[in-house]
């Protein structure tokens, strides 16, 4: 495994850990994962958490995306009180659940979500979170290693997220527009929505995302929106 802390130690960018993170975790044969980043004093399925998402379908997402949706699924919180790795099914039954949550767990099976498992991150200053993986077939058919290996690597990159925010604290300087945008895109909404909701073009709205990239000094669109919750500049 020093192998893989080693390289994560190296990397920079919040982006660049997450992209380490998916592809790890396509090494060992994960056929999606998320990882949910969650604001202090706030819950993993708020809509103020970030979610970082491989390999689940563009329906699926949106129905994520859904605050009333988000909000039914108990599984997260679950995981978390447990304090080690859980499957989704024992989350499941983990009850007492509530009709929302029956339907959550209905849509989850429409979709093939079935055989995943969710593992809690801990971080400094009560910065944790919360990580997925689904191997597309029962816990009980994947060997240790690959199981312990995404485990690990979601721990390291995590913790390592968390150095790279606090070394780069220095708030940089948005325009009004440009704090809209992110506000938008904190609340979980798509590039086409926001520029709906700001009456811009899709392309203006892209054009001001690179512009927070640059400042932000990260490379995508959690990198962004993680960063500006740890440095105050959004409210969601």
């Amino acid at each position: 495994m020093q192998r893989y802390y080693d390289q994560i130690e190296a990397l920079t960018d919040i982006g660049a850990v997450l992209q380490f993170a998916r592809d790890t975790g396509d090494r060992q044969g994960a056929v999606r994962m998320s990882y949910h980043v969650t604001p202090l004093f706030d819950e993993p399925i708020s809509q103020t958490t970030t979610v970082y998402a491989e390999g689940f379908s563009k329906e699926w997402l949106e129905c994520y995306d859904r605050e009333d949706f988000r909000a039914s699924d108990p599984i997260p919180n679950r995981v978390i009180r447990h304090g080690g790795l859980m499957t989704w099914q024992d989350a499941m039954d983990a009850g007492p659940n509530t009709p929302e949550n029956i339907t959550y767990f209905d849509a989850m099976r429409q979709f093939g979500l079935i055989h995943g498992f969710g593992v809690p991150l801990f971080g400094p200053n009560g910065r944790d979170a919360y990580a997925a993986f689904d191997f597309g077939r029962p816990i009980s058919e994947i060997a240790p290693e690959p199981l312990g290996i995404v485990r690990s690597v979601a721990q390291a990159g995590h913790q390592r997220i968390c150095v790279i925010l606090d070394e780069n604290s220095k708030v940089p300087a948005l325009s009004e527009r440009e704090i809209e945008v992110l506000t938008w895109a904190a609340r979980g909404k798509s590039i086409s929505s926001i520029a709906a909701i700001l009456d811009l073009s899709p392309d203006t709205v892209k054009t001001y995302s690179k512009r927070i990239y640059a400042k932000l000094e990260v490379s995508d669109r959690v990198g962004a929106v993680v960063k500006a919750l740890r440095l105050g500049l959004v409210r969601v």
